[in-house]
């Protein structure tokens, strides 16, 4: 470099020091742009130059992340498998981020800072379609490739900025080889089904509330048909229900985005641990969860008009693509823990952990598909027999 590009290299690294000192001794929010530009000896106008964001501050090198990324599939030597050059390069970032002593403060405010939390999670989508599209491109071409490589995308990058070593092997044997299904080496066994108490009508309370529930979720999808999801308001909703804002609340506490959701998340978690409890025999783990969700959301065959509204809705909303994705993923626990006792694995066993958290991110993943249903198909191939054998059958 040129005498002038040294300088403005050292006065971005300056101030990309001067900011993250500043936020790992007094958090995020509590550091402005002027305190970092104070604290670095330079103009407000000079650090926008330079970051043209506050958030931009902490992921300085996301241009070279993504260049790297691609690089890494695009130029691998003759004859390397792409998992193998993207398993090299994760190495290469897990071995520098050890070497950093300050690694574990970066991690505890990315992920305690919700704004920072978000904007990783928007530069790792990012990153996510420029991969699928190297992976795609580097072959084999058959039927599928485009979401299998999208997906392969996603799991590559899945946490890619905080991985400890034994994780990153486990999630690159799976990728590789597919789910070993231990589960199917197990004699059946019959699970015991809890004691149920005998049904009995809803009385008149629990009725009413129902139909207070009805009422509002009709009128949430009615006006997010006619005017759009972002240009309706929660008042809005109440008035046309005919109830009041705090009673929405009361039924509804997660805000207006649970309104097109009404199921109890911790109802489809138990859901999904029954379906992996009670497969039927030979069947693995993985077969029972594919076809627990070929019969829900955007996977069914024949959607009534009311449920295609409500897919057409959240695949036109980022914010509800956001809060369905939330929604599968917090039932990471109930089903690994399905998964480990089924296939008799220890109770931290990371594989397990990696295919409970990678199956409940396929819906998200279908939404980018012109066939949902395909993309369940394919997806879970890619789980099953690894990459890029799943192309192969």
């Amino acid at each position: 470099m040129g005498r002038r590009e040294r300088k403005k290299a050292r006065t971005r690294q300056a101030i990309a020091d001067a900011a993250l000192e500043l936020f790992l001794e007094r958090g995020f929010d509590q550091v402005t742009v002027k305190d970092v530009a104070e604290a670095a000896d330079v103009s407000m106008s000079g650090l926008f130059k330079h970051f043209p964001t506050k958030e931009s501050l902490v992921f300085d090198l996301e241009g070279d992340i993504r260049a790297g990324l691609v690089a890494a599939v695009r130029d691998r030597p003759r004859g390397t498998p792409v998992l193998q050059a993207l398993r090299a390069w994760q190495l290469d970032r897990a071995d520098a981020a050890d070497a950093e002593p300050r690694t574990a403060a970066f991690r505890d405010l990315v992920t305690g800072t919700p704004a920072l939390a978000d904007h990783a999670r928007r530069m790792w989508l990012r990153y996510e379609r420029e991969l699928a599209k190297a992976i795609e491109q580097a072959g084999p071409d058959a039927p599928g490739a485009g979401i299998a490589a999208r997906a392969l995308a996603r799991f590559v990058l899945d946490r890619a900025q905080f991985w400890h070593r034994g994780e990153l092997d486990a999630a690159f044997a799976l990728l590789a080889g597919g789910w070993p299904a231990p589960e199917l080496d197990i004699p059946p066994h019959a699970p015991a089904e809890p004691p149920s108490a005998p049904a009995r009508p809803p009385g008149l309370r629990e009725r009413k509330k129902a139909q207070t529930r009805q009422a509002i979720t009709r009128a949430a999808l009615e006006l997010f048909a006619e005017h759009g999801y972002d240009d309706v308001g929660v008042r809005q909703i109440a008035d046309v229900a005919g109830t009041s804002p705090a009673t929405l609340f009361a039924y509804f506490p997660d805000g207006k985005a649970s309104l097109v959701f009404p199921g109890d998340r911790a109802d489809n978690a138990a859901a999904l641990a029954r379906a992996v409890h009670h497969r039927r025999a030979g069947q693995s783990v993985l077969r029972a969860i594919h076809d627990h969700m070929a019969e829900r959301g955007p996977f069914k065959q024949d959607p009534t008009p009311g449920e295609r509204r409500v897919l057409d809705l959240v695949r036109a909303t980022p914010e509800l693509s956001d809060y369905a994705l939330r929604s599968w993923t917090t039932a990471q626990d109930a089903l690994t823990t399905a998964i480990t006792e089924e296939a008799a694995l220890p109770a931290d066993d990371t594989t397990a952990r990696l295919l409970a958290r990678y199956v409940l991110q396929i819906p998200d993943l279908a939404t980018a598909a012109d066939d949902a249903r395909h993309a369940l198909d394919v997806i879970t191939e890619l789980l099953e027999r690894g990459w890029p054998a799943c192309l192969r059958s």
